[in-house]
């Protein structure tokens, strides 16, 4: 595998970039389609499965994101606190969950200067990683 860096730090899972998300939203107007040409209770049903579909797959990726945000989150609390002895939570109401997630791909000396840094609070997510000189890789993002 690659190192990670900005360039290559973003996940695609082709089962569901490619496969899942594509036909389950190809499925909507289709069953759209066929319920105009055959009004019926099952052509109706069809374009509710449909709907009904697509959200439970975008909702599950949704969730595991929101819930590994959450972990992320708690991941860098427990590592500023060894690199500083002092509480992230004290600081991190200035930062965006975006900018935080952007910091935990900076090394050490990084993330406790990114934390500190005035301008960090500032800047776009997509600006904090490319920032970084010494690239963190986040091998388990869902």
């Amino acid at each position: 595998m690659k190192t990670q860096s900005f360039v290559n730090h973003v996940r695609v899972h082709p089962l569901y970039h490619y496969f899942a998300v594509p036909v389950s939203l190809a499925l909507i107007p289709i069953s759209i389609l066929n319920m105009v040409l055959n009004v019926s209770v099952g052509s109706t049903a069809f374009v509710v499965a449909a709907v009904i579909l697509h959200l439970a797959i975008f909702l599950a990726r949704d969730y595991a994101k929101k819930n590994q945000d959450r972990i992320i989150r708690l991941e860098l609390r427990l590592r500023y606190f060894e690199l500083t002895s002092k509480r992230l939570e004290e600081l991190e109401d200035r930062f965006t969950t975006g900018q935080l997630l952007a910091m935990r791909f900076a090394s050490d000396p990084e993330f406790v200067r990114l934390v500190a840094d005035s301008e960090t609070v500032n800047k776009r997510p997509e600006e904090i990683k490319k920032q970084i000189i010494q690239w963190n890789p986040d091998l388990m993002r869902v």
